[in-house]
């Protein structure tokens, strides 16, 4: 009965892994913003980064308008994310780095 077995692997607490990279995630990169849906990360951003989260693999939700993404793609996105907005937030005089212009 290997399904069982399954199911009982799925329902047993996160491994310590598994929670250092839930904690990893941040709540904004420029102007997306991040969140937890169970197995998946939601990310709500501007249309403009459309092709990115299809890229990933993101489902979109018409109902919540925001994408659904597995939490194992959703590394390269930040990083990609920030390599995006960062010139774009410096171009208008914001600064993520925390320091002012």
């Amino acid at each position: 009965m290997p399904q069982a077995r399954d199911l009982g692997r799925f329902l047993q607490p996160p491994s310590p892994p598994a929670r250092a990279a839930k904690a990893d995630l941040s709540t904004r990169v420029g102007p997306v913003e991040f969140s937890t849906l169970g197995a998946m990360v939601v990310v709500r951003c501007p249309q403009d980064l459309d092709p990115l989260m299809r890229k990933a693999g993101g489902m979109w939700d018409p109902g919540g308008r925001r994408w659904l993404i597995m939490r194992r793609r959703i590394g390269p996105v930040v990083r990609e994310l920030r390599r995006v907005t960062d010139p774009l937030f410096r171009q208008a005089g914001m600064d993520l780095d925390g320091e002012g212009t």
